[in-house]
């Protein structure tokens, strides 16, 4: 557990009742202490163990492998076991809750409120395990981050719309925001690994007068979405592709970019992040259209959506944006505005802790 006696910007801690705890994956130490320490941003799991809830049970804090099936597995028992005595579990991430539900299902005689977030909806595992094997029951509400998957949770899974809950995602506004300070370049960039189709974006920069920047790693090419596609050989002179090392790095390299682009190569749920951390930087984004991620950015307001798979199309956009840059401008301010008053942690940590202040009774489960 983390120890913290203060509530919060927002006081939420008398929004949970005093029998309560988040289970997750969690961050490391290191990373809580930057975002405590205004080093780093601040993520919904800095902010919530922070008192809010009675009990924190973080996996990556215990030194286990959020990727290993084993570790998941003993995580789940364990956090069963540390807090089958209390009343109130949000459940932050699908994997180990999964194992957290089926743990639940087998050893608990009393109904708990249980609230869990489902990233994911896409997955077929999330599906298999939540629906045809029931443990959607052990779950009084749940929360999602698009609408699109909330649809997919009631046309798919069979979960009634009444509990569900959408709550999008969350910046750092704070850390994240504009920089006019910074020398503002005629510059592109992209962030992230996962579900990136950075070789329609190295395309569509091909040519383009403008340096093009990718922070990533090689694993993009690597990644569920992207396995079986040719690696690019090489990168046009105007490209370059590699880590940017730390997240003030990051930020400096949204500050001298003109524009944001979220390349993404399936429609599933990924790309938010960078996404809402363009948005609060004041820049105007590009993302790729995808029923789950399309309600993050209002076309031709905030930014643009393109049809996947279209480099001629993305670089249309990112040219527009170049060459019109009081209208870019224009785009950034209102991205900011949205991402204030949308997507703050704050606003995020407030929609996750509502299925909470609704008085809860504990009926005995059928067949208990």
């Amino acid at each position: 557990m983390i120890d913290g006696g203060d509530t919060g910007r927002d006081g939420q801690r008398d929004v949970m009742p005093q029998d309560s705890a988040y289970i997750g994956v969690g961050e490391p130490v290191s990373r809580v202490t930057d975002a405590l320490e205004k080093k780093g941003p601040m993520l919904e799991f800095a902010a919530m163990s922070r008192g809010v809830f009675s009990q924190v049970v973080s996996m990556v804090q215990r030194g286990m492998d959020p990727a290993s099936n084993v570790d998941c597995a003993r995580f789940a028992l364990a956090a069963w076991r540390e807090t089958r005595e209390l009343q109130n579990l949000f459940l932050a991430e699908e994997f180990p809750a999964l194992q957290f539900l089926a743990c639940d299902a087998l050893l608990s005689r009393r109904r708990r409120r249980i609230v869990l977030l489902v990233h994911n909806v896409s997955s077929k595992k999330r599906w298999l395990a939540l629906s045809k094997l029931g443990l959607a029951r052990r779950v009084d509400h749940f929360l999602c981050l698009s609408p699109y998957s909330q649809q997919v949770l009631v046309e798919q899974y069979g979960i009634p719309r009444e509990r569900i809950s959408v709550i999008y995602s969350r910046v750092d506004t704070a850390y994240f925001q504009p920089q006019p300070e910074a020398p503002l370049k005629r510059q592109v960039c992209a962030a992230g690994a996962v579900n990136r189709d950075y070789g329609t974006l190295i395309e569509a920069a091909t040519g383009l007068d403008a340096e093009v920047k990718i922070a990533a790693d090689t694993i993009w090419r690597y990644s569920v979405a992207n396995k079986g596609e040719t690696p690019v050989a090489t990168l046009p002179p105007n490209v370059e592709m590699r880590s940017w090392g730390s997240y003030a790095h990051l930020r400096q390299l949204y500050a001298e970019s003109r524009v944001v682009v979220v390349p993404l190569a399936r429609p599933i749920i990924s790309g938010i992040t960078v996404a809402l951390e363009g948005m609060a930087m004041g820049k105007p984004v590009i993302l790729t259209r995808n029923p789950y991620v399309e309600g993050f950015i209002e076309d031709g307001v905030t930014g643009f959506h393109v049809e996947p798979g279209r480099p001629e199309l993305l670089r249309e956009r990112i040219r527009w944006l170049l060459e019109h840059p009081e209208e870019a401008d224009a785009m950034g301010r209102r991205a900011r505005e949205k991402a204030e008053r949308d997507f703050s942690v704050e606003r995020y940590v407030e929609r996750i802790l509502e299925p909470f202040a609704e008085p809860f009774s504990a009926p005995a489960r059928p067949g208990a």
